[in-house]
C-alpha cells in the first residue's frame, strides 16, 4: 500500500510527456532575418561585363503561415508560405564603391517542409529538427545606389529554387488544448544564380541598361511560431 502511494505521488509529480503531433494543424510565424551580403558576380552592359562586388541589407523581418499534418510518431510535413523584407544599405560594383543604396529587398517563398519532434523528451518542451525545399521570388524594389556623379537603379525580380534547415523547441500551452508556441533558428539558401535588370541613371557615359548577376543569397533568422492542432 505504501509503495503504491509513493508510486502514485511520483507519477503525479513527474512532468507530463508532450504528445506527438497527430492530424491536421495550421501555424503562423513572425521572423527577424539577418541577410548575408549578396555576392555580385558581374554587371552586364552593352560594352562588356563590369566588375562585381556586393550588396548589403539591414536586418530584415517577415511573416509566414503553414498548413501541415502530424503522423503521431514525431514526424510531420507541411506546406509553408513566407515573406521577408529588408532595407538596402551599401553596394559595390563597377564604378560604384561602398555606395549608399536606397530601396528594399523582398523574398516570397513556398516551401515543403519535413520535421521531426523529439516527443520522447520529458516535460512540456519538445525540441525539433527540420528541412525543406521550395522556390523563392526575390525582388530588388526601387533600389538606387549612388556616389557623386554615378547612380544605378534596379526595380526587378528573379526566381530560384531554395532550401532551408531549422532547429527549434516547442512548448504546449497547457491552458489551450492543441495550441503550441515555438522558437526556431533557421537558415535559408537560394540554389541558383539570380539576374536583375536595371539601368545606369547617371555616369560619365550617360544612361544605359544593365543586368546585375548575383551568385549568393542566404539568410539566417529567428522565428516565433504559434501552431494550432485539430
Amino acid at each position: 500500500m505504501i509503495l503504491r502511494t509513493f508510486a502514485a505521488l511520483a507519477l503525479t509529480a513527474a512532468p507530463a510527456l508532450a504528445d506527438p503531433v497527430s492530424g491536421f494543424y495550421i501555424s503562423g510565424h513572425g521572423a527577424i532575418a539577418a541577410i548575408d551580403d549578396q555576392d555580385i558576380r558581374n554587371v552586364d552592359t552593352g560594352f562588356g561585363p563590369q566588375p562585381g562586388g556586393y550588396l548589403s541589407t539591414d536586418t530584415g523581418y517577415g511573416i509566414g503561415a503553414a498548413a501541415g499534418w502530424g503522423f503521431g510518431n514525431g514526424w510531420r510535413t507541411e506546406l509553408e508560405l513566407s515573406w521577408r523584407r529588408a532595407d538596402f544599405d551599401k553596394a559595390s560594383a563597377g564604378a560604384l564603391v561602398d555606395a549608399t543604396t536606397d530601396g528594399h529587398y523582398s523574398q516570397a517563398s513556398v516551401f515543403v517542409n519535413a520535421l521531426y519532434d523529439f516527443h520522447s523528451v520529458q516535460g512540456p518542451i519538445r525540441p525539433y529538427l527540420g528541412g525543406g525545399v521550395g522556390i523563392s521570388r526575390v525582388s530588388w524594389n526601387d533600389a538606387v545606389s549612388y556616389v557623386p556623379g554615378e547612380s544605378v537603379g534596379h526595380d526587378s525580380h528573379d526566381t530560384s529554387p531554395a532550401a532551408q534547415i531549422m532547429v527549434g523547441a516547442s512548448y504546449d500551452i497547457p491552458s489551450v488544448q492543441g495550441l503550441t508556441l515555438s522558437a526556431e533558428l533557421r537558415h535559408v539558401r537560394l540554389l541558383d544564380d539570380l539576374a536583375y535588370d536595371g539601368r545606369v541613371l547617371e555616369s560619365r557615359f550617360g544612361s544605359f541598361p544593365i543586368t546585375t548577376n548575383v551568385t549568393e543569397t542566404r539568410r539566417t533568422e529567428i522565428l516565433v511560431t504559434l501552431r494550432r492542432s485539430f
